[in-house]
């Protein structure tokens, strides 16, 4: 039983059954009587909003029922929570004998966004990460969304390993935790792109066209490791230019060639290549260069986990506790109860005596050994001594770290470069980081500089320049990165900057200011709960609320969709997914119906498809509104790579843009690996399936085979 379903039935137990329509609704909840209880709810939206929405968000959040819907849910809940921060004392007492207060209210939001949280993580994608951030935002997985987010375009960026790639990326998330990194690797692209064959003409050139490049000091220590003789790899370059027919000359290449790849790698022996091109032992380096490009899968074989490779050889024998997927070279794995990272010849980088090892960033990963945490390098090298309570991520070469209750940052060294003197530090955004003291926030910059004074009982902090929201007594407004006041702190709501224009809320009215704070669009809309969450702009245009309906408006506020509609979805490339009373449909932006309103739900459009649901069954139409699949899946996941992830009462599968079945729908779970390899899971047992042929690439013991259509 859920809380308030205990809590009514004792209430009906010790005083008698109430008399009221609202206590009738709550009845026929408690007896799975949906119909009765939408229909009495619906009616107590008006006199008692906070416990008729809350009624309504556990039917549409539920699965037993033909009404379940969980864009609905959310949006009841949402509509209850702001109903009941309204009401008086008296009022909230009257609800609570029917089991609604704060506490349930925010179970009951946190039940929806974990449903559809989960269903986010399924499909792994991008776009689906950026709608579960701009619906959900108050949920606890919303920065799990956005590191994924923000991870996922990272790693195409990081694939194509261009210096266009890199400024794509930080223009489109300058925020992203990643967003260091890439500054770093565009750094380093524009370097590589400048020194393709590593000789001095080239680096000479580089430092007098890039000198504000952070690879400069790498160039300078290139040409003076080739001019003395100090025993690095400049030193042996200049000694095999110098000295051709020297015997040591095989030595000095290898050692060179040792101190590119002591990660072994795709990247390094790449990067060896690009600037020595004429390596004479290039079959020895082939060898090496097969193991680096070797594409690794952990597998489970009597518990115990290795790796095999794309053709399912074992590569490394199956003898670890536990067995993460490879990243640049270094798969973290668990042995005897420690935690460490081997290469891809399956040789421990990071030695195995850590009770834990974090991903790594900026070369840095954080190890921490019987409740205390340091740092270590990609090498294994322990960098900063386990002698901290805390040791985050690093970005632009600082990390917050903590010693005896106080926090302060540490450069990669371990050495103290902003004093432990606060009592809460974030990581670092664009050269920027929040601190706390006495419960108040602020903000300092890289050398520890107070920039924004503690004044404030919340700031957001830079991730997205060049604005911050921040709260005081209630209020909210925007700051800029010199802490100065550019929308006035005393807002009932303030969204984020998109389309360079926020959202601003104040006493049930909505407008939109720009940059500078001044107003671009007047508070001449209504604003009720959910316009805080859905009112914010999105690719130009922005939900708006008159008399009571939805419509769009763009960011000069000229309407280009009229107030009509009872919802609006997600706009995106493509039709515009519209709800008319009950039924969803989609329309052109001139406003023209192209899909009739027939669905129970109808999302945006993703690589010129969308999914629909009618009934509980979802299927899935083109950019002219054709259903190219029918409504027929349980489940069925938004287009990505031209296929989708389905499920109907026999199981989970793969299927084309026309619903044809490329692994069978038999399986409890499946998702993607790589692109072509997908991993399915059935029972406790699991199978890497080629999506070609559904044919299996590696089976565990035990897993059931089962042969395609």
């Amino acid at each position: 039983m859920r809380r308030w379903q205990v809590v009514f039935t004792l209430c009906v137990l010790s005083t008698g059954a109430f008399a009221g329509p609202l206590d009738k609704a709550f009845a026929a909840l408690e007896v799975h009587n949906y119909f009765k209880a939408k229909e009495l709810f619906e009616k107590q939206t008006k006199r008692h909003p906070a416990a008729a929405w809350y009624g309504l968000s556990v039917i549409t959040g539920r699965a037993d029922n033909p009404f379940y819907q969980l864009d609905s849910s959310h949006a009841a809940i949402q509509r209850s929570m702001a109903a009941y921060s309204t009401l008086s004392d008296r009022d909230k007492r009257k609800i609570v004998k029917l089991g609604v207060d704060s506490a349930a209210i925010q179970e009951q939001f946190e039940h929806v966004s974990t449903i559809v949280w989960k269903q986010v993580v399924d499909i792994d994608r991008l776009e689906e990460y950026e709608r579960f951030i701009e619906q959900y935002a108050g949920s606890n997985m919303v920065s799990q969304a956005k590191d994924r987010r923000d991870e996922l375009a990272f790693n195409e960026a990081r694939r194509v390993n261009t210096s266009t790639a890199y400024r794509t990326f930080l223009e489109r998330y300058p925020e992203a935790k990643e967003a260091y990194g890439a500054r770093s690797r565009l750094q380093e692209a524009i370097y590589r792109e400048a020194t393709p064959q590593g000789t001095i003409p080239q680096y000479e050139s580089f430092i007098k066209q890039h000198p504000q490049n952070t690879y400069v000091r790498d160039a300078e220590d290139m040409l003076l490791k080739l001019n003395t003789p100090n025993g690095t790899a400049g030193e042996f370059a200049a000694f095999i230019r110098r000295y051709p027919d020297n015997p040591n000359v095989p030595e000095a290449w290898r050692s060179i060639y040792d101190i590119y790849t002591k990660d072994l790698s795709v990247a390094n022996i790449t990067r060896f290549l690009t600037d020595y091109p004429d390596y004479p032992y290039i079959n020895e380096l082939m060898n090496d260069y097969k193991v680096a490009s070797l594409v690794l899968y952990p597998f489970r074989q009597d518990g115990k986990w290795g790796y095999i490779d794309d053709t399912g050889l074992e590569r490394i024998k199956a003898e670890f506790d536990y067995a993460e997927p490879f990243v640049s070279g270094q798969a973290q794995v668990g042995k005897d109860g420690r935690s460490g990272t081997i290469n891809k010849m399956g040789k421990s980088v990071i030695p195995f005596i850590f009770d834990d090892v974090l991903d790594f960033r900026e070369g840095m990963a954080t190890v921490e050994l019987n409740g205390m945490q340091g740092a270590v390098d990609r090498n294994g090298k322990l960098v900063i001594p386990i002698e901290y309570d805390e040791v985050g991520e690093f970005d632009h070469g600082l990390a917050a770290a903590s010693q005896q209750g106080k926090y302060g940052y540490i450069d990669d060294a371990g050495t103290e470069v902003i004093p432990f003197s606060f009592d809460g530090a974030m990581r670092f955004h664009n050269g920027l980081a929040v601190v706390t003291k006495d419960d108040q926030s602020g903000v300092i910059d890289m050398k520890g500089g107070l920039v924004v004074p503690f004044q404030y009982d919340w700031v957001e902090g830079f991730m997205a320049m060049p604005l911050s929201r921040v709260r005081k007594a209630g209020g909210m407004g925007l700051i800029n990165r010199f802490g100065d006041i550019v929308l006035a702190v005393e807002h009932d709501h303030v969204g984020t900057l998109n389309d360079s224009l926020a959202l601003v809320i104040d006493k049930g009215k909505a407008g939109y200011v720009g940059p500078s704070g001044q107003w671009v669009i007047p508070q001449r809309f209504e604003a009720n709960a959910l316009t805080m969450n859905m009112g914010d702009f999105h690719n130009g245009l922005a939900r708006v609320l008159v008399g009571g309906k939805l419509g769009l408006v763009d960011t000069a506020g000229i309407r280009v969709i009229q107030p009509q509609y009872a919802d609006i979805g997600l706009v995106e490339n493509g039709l515009i997914p519209v709800k008319r009373k009950n039924k969803w449909g989609y329309i052109k932006r001139s406003m023209a119906a192209v899909v009739d309103f027939k669905y129970d739900q109808a999302w945006e459009f993703h690589g010129g498809y969308a999914r629909v649901e009618v009934g509980g069954l979802f299927g899935l139409v083109d950019s002219l509104g054709t259903e190219v699949i029918k409504p027929k899946f349980t489940n069925l996941s938004d287009i990505t790579n031209g296929i989708l992830i389905a499920s109907d009462e026999n199981g989970t599968g793969v299927v084309d843009r026309t619903g044809k079945v490329l692994i069978p729908l038999e399986y409890d779970s499946i998702s993607p690996v790589d692109k072509g390899l997908m991993k399915a899971i059935k029972g406790n047992k699991f199978a890497y399936l080629r999506l070609a042929d559904a044919g299996i690439l590696w089976k565990e013991d035990g897993f059931s085979e089962v042969s395609p259509d």
